[in-house]
């Protein structure tokens, strides 16, 4: 395919994802448009849900009810990234070779993408050998995509490649976007299906990309602004433990999904959660990160500028810190810590008279936070107060107990803070300083808000953790 070939078929591509742009970005079914009267459905992300269940399954990224990494799956990830080096376009290695990220997915993930790439081309801390494929398309999903014959890899890819003067033989990392469209089993048994079609599509990237070595997996985010399809959540959310499912898999030795050439020949990458972008809609995650209804368009699906910015941000943010990646994807010495920043969950709280008051960081606390870093206070009585307890350690024994519940922080300091006529507040800290002995530094908070209704006189939030980080 000569680069005029390789031009139209992408133009084509990109005038037949514009024309569909009103259609469900997996497929699932007739134009839909914007519903910004949808409120969050009172549930937790995966992430922020580890100590709990959903329908009987635990929370958690990964299997045991844990957040990062296990220590020995980042240890192999880690020995196969040391095998990313700049390669020519015969797949060897050379030194006026790149090293090739491609994203596989859908129009949702062309969208974050691009402004990822933009990003990143303009980012000094970026390799410079570092590059990207633009490798959605619209309406593939999982389930189209899991075909061998689909025009995904036959004709799309392939033109991408070219038209970015790239070869098969050069990708050696993949993000994925991903999900499938509505199915009619019931949950779980839909996540162990829509498992089975990441395994597939595993499977077709190590076959199309021979020196891959990682994979980065990211589930779907809210859809609940759809107004065409009320089913669209939790069925989104729920999806994300297809990927955990998957990830358990390889954890376990399925060798569906063998990956190390030390001891087999790979039929799949070594694999991870990418960015996890699901929230409950406009309300914050443990980590502030928020889905509102401003950062998707009128379709009810796609992203506006600031959605992809939100979510772009959010990659580059990983690309630049995971511990599998910064050995290939950043300049040498411009992140020494390999700590990515974090906000975690820890414990419970009680139920005040508007139910459990929620405690969030209002970003990711990273280094440096040039503007003073704020925690947001949820689901608080309105005009009411409170204080929040901070320290760099933990009571030991999980916590005292106050108030019906426990209180699990050492407190160093503890602030007051004030309450809208939402119930919600806002308490502004420090910067954050690019000091390097700040990196892996955790901070602990939790909420106490007066509440005079519950016979306690306080209800609780849970604690949370802040790693600083990059």
């Amino acid at each position: 395919m000569n680069p005029n070939t390789a031009c139209a078929a992408s133009f084509i591509v990109s005038a037949v994802g514009a024309f569909v742009s009103t259609f469900v970005a997996v497929g699932a079914g007739d134009a839909e448009a914007q519903d910004c009267s949808k409120q969050p459905l009172g549930q937790l992300p995966i992430d922020d849900l580890h100590a709990g269940e959903y329908l009987g399954v635990e929370g958690g990224l990964y299997p045991g009810r844990i957040n990062r990494t296990p220590d020995g799956h980042l240890k192999a990830g880690r020995h196969r990234s040391k095998k990313i080096v700049p390669l020519g376009p015969d797949g060897e290695p050379a030194d006026d070779g790149v090293i090739a990220v491609a994203s596989i997915g859908m129009s949702l993930t062309n969208q974050v993408f691009d402004w990822f790439m933009n990003a990143a081309s303009s980012d000094p801390e970026v390799a410079a050998e570092v590059t990207f494929a633009r490798c959605g398309a619209p309406w593939e999903d999982l389930e189209r995509m899991r075909d061998p014959q689909s025009h995904f890899w036959t004709e799309y890819v392939p033109a991408e490649l070219e038209l970015r003067h790239l070869t098969a033989e050069q990708i050696q990392v993949v993000w994925l976007l991903e999900g499938t469209a509505f199915q009619e089993l019931p949950f779980p048994d839909h996540v162990t299906a829509t498992a089975d079609a990441w395994v597939d599509v595993l499977h077709l990237l190590q076959q199309t990309f021979p020196n891959l070595k990682l994979a980065f997996l990211s589930p779907l985010f809210w859809h609940g602004y759809s107004d065409g399809s009320p089913e669209d959540e939790p069925y989104y959310f729920e999806q994300g433990f297809s990927v955990r499912e998957v990830i358990g898999r390889q954890l376990a030795g399925d060798p569906e999904l063998a990956w190390d050439p030390e001891f087999d020949v790979p039929v799949a990458p070594w694999v991870d959660w990418g960015p996890y972008f699901w929230s409950d809609g406009l309300e914050p995650r443990t980590d502030g990160l928020a889905i509102e209804c401003t950062d998707i368009r009128t379709d009810g699906v796609h992203l506006t500028e600031s959605g992809k910015k939100k979510l772009g941000s959010r990659l580059l943010q990983f690309i630049k810190s995971h511990r599998a990646c910064t050995r290939w994807s950043v300049v040498a010495g411009t992140t020494p810590s390999e700590r990515m920043a974090d906000v975690e969950r820890i414990g419970g709280g009680t139920q005040g008279f508007r139910g459990e008051p929620r405690l969030c960081g209002g970003s990711l606390p990273t280094i440096p936070h040039v503007d003073p870093y704020r925690l947001l206070a949820r689901q608080c009585l309105r005009r009411g107060s409170g204080f929040v307890l901070l320290g760099d350690s933990l009571l030991p024994e999980d916590g005292s107990p106050f108030a019906g519940g426990r209180l699990y922080v050492d407190a160093d300091n503890v602030l007051g803070i004030d309450f809208d006529t939402a119930g919600n507040g806002v308490l502004a800290l420090d910067e954050i300083p690019d000091d390097p002995a700040l990196i892996g530094v955790s901070y602990f908070a939790q909420l106490a808000a007066i509440d005079p209704r519950v016979a306690e006189g306080f209800a609780l939030s849970a604690a949370i953790e802040l790693l600083l980080g990059d």
